[in-house]
């Protein structure tokens, strides 16, 4: 039985969206610029719209992220993704009560339960929930734990009959029967489906063969952040570099380093991660001659696992021991904008983060993609044949550095077709926003402002 569409007085006062799987507070710049972009995306094509994200919190918080319209003060509606159910907003609670109300049959009672509790007033009073399940955790590639906590606030949405699109982002794979039945579930009910790639194009057509589902295509909406800017000393000094001697960004993931989160080569690359690093480094070093920096894209202290900051320092020594002065690394912590205008000084960049190769990317730096799972070669691929991509769980040391080689060479080439490429992939990523439907959907309580 279908809940009635419920207005409150904050919705009649202006346009809301929720974003979903997208937070602030996290380490991992993947997810930040993820965040950064699609707000820009909405703030360029929408100006009087409130956006706030459903995501799970201790404490309800306001997130101030910057514009090209200015700053936008961002609301947290806090989950809570725990046993704890006496909490007024554990999502398991809040799917017990949306269920119980829908087979109530009395509107008055249905509106009565619902909007007694203030998380799902809030979630009601929304027009629109754009999801992005943290780009790649629609899968259970990382377990099954991972794809539950991304789906279960998606669950949530659909159940309270409120639209729900899911922007551009990577599909599978699902290996498990049980993370296809969810799937399976969400994608039926999504009102819009976005890919970033063509893969998951074609995963949404394995999943429903008749054609019920349909997906689109759009670019993944890290290529939207605006960079910020750092000191004048960092920029000088990159620029001194880069004016004698290419300049080569490299990124190298803890996650793969310490072997994935079971530290047992969870994603099964070819050759040990810690020792292709090390390849890669003589090679770019001692071979080709060039100045590496270091670029961590995930950050964190002590306690985070995944942070790419601690591993460099604790592997700082030994690098400036065998490289000296022809590798490069700044011992702080930066914003995820600010990485990206680092990113930019780079002749050549080369990662294992997937929003560190689109910060280069978006910037007109040739990159090279060290690649551990299917996202990377769609989400490249949709950009140019330009952007090359390395699956380390093919290939060894030598064709990483094979690659390089070839890359380096033909830089100028490669800048030449990304500055081509750039303003479409801009364009194609408004356009979504621009679409007739998702207009449509955005005009439940007041028509949108179109900005353009």
């Amino acid at each position: 039985m279908s809940l009635p569409a419920f207005k409150t007085e904050e919705a009649a006062a202006q346009t809301t969206v929720t974003l979903l799987g997208v937070t602030y507070n996290t380490g991992n710049y993947g997810v930040r610029a993820l965040l950064s972009g699609t707000v820009e995306s909405i703030v360029q094509t929408y100006e009087n719209v409130q956006i706030n994200i459903l995501d799970y919190g201790v404490e309800p918080d306001i997130w101030n992220e910057q514009t090209s319209r200015g700053d936008k003060s961002i609301p947290l509606i806090n989950l809570r993704f725990t046993w704890k159910l006496y909490l007024p907003n554990n999502i398991f609670r809040l799917l017990c009560i949306t269920v119980i109300a829908r087979l109530l049959p009395s509107n008055a009672l249905k509106r009565r339960l619902l909007y007694s509790n203030p998380w799902l007033r809030q979630i009601l009073s929304a027009c629109v929930h754009f999801s992005l399940s943290g780009g790649d955790s629609f899968s259970d590639i990382y377990g099954l734990r991972r794809l539950l906590y991304v789906s279960l606030p998606q669950i949530l949405v659909l159940l309270l009959d409120k639209p729900l699109v899911l922007l551009p982002q990577t599909y599978g794979p699902f290996k498990n029967w049980f993370a296809r039945c969810i799937a399976r579930w969400i994608l039926k009910r999504a009102t819009l489906i976005y890919s970033r790639d063509v893969r998951g194009l074609a995963l949404v057509r394995k999943l429903f063969p008749n054609g019920e589902v349909e997906a689109h295509f759009a670019p993944d909406l890290g290529f939207a952040m605006r960079p910020e800017s750092v000191r004048e000393e960092i920029i000088h000094k990159l620029r001194s570099i880069r004016n004698h001697n290419p300049l080569v960004g490299l990124n190298i993931s803890r996650l793969l380093y310490m072997g994935g989160y079971n530290r047992n080569n969870m994603f099964g690359l070819k050759e040990d991660y810690p020792s292709l690093v090390r390849g890669l480094l003589d090679f770019l070093v001692n071979k080709l001659k060039v100045t590496v920096l270091l670029i961590p894209h995930v950050f964190g202290g002590p306690e985070s696992e995944e942070s790419e900051l601690m591993l460099y320092r604790s592997l700082w020594q030994d690098f400036q021991k065998n490289y000296g002065n022809r590798i490069l690394f700044f011992n702080e912590t930066f914003t995820h904008r600010q990485m990206k205008t680092i990113i930019g000084q780079c002749t050549l960049f080369i990662g294992s983060r997937m929003h560190a190769c689109i910060a280069a990317i978006s910037q007109n730096v040739p990159s090279i993609a060290l690649a551990y799972s299917n996202k990377f070669t769609g989400v490249m691929n949709s950009v140019c044949d330009a952007v090359r991509v390395v699956d380390l769980r093919q290939a060894q040391t030598y064709e990483v550095c094979k690659t390089v080689n070839d890359t380096l060479i033909n830089c100028q080439q490669i800048r030449d077709q990304l500055e081509r490429r750039m303003p479409e992939i801009n364009a194609q990523i408004y356009e979504l926003f621009r679409s007739e439907a998702v207009q449509k959907m955005l005009s439940c309580d007041v028509l949108a402002e179109n900005a353009s």
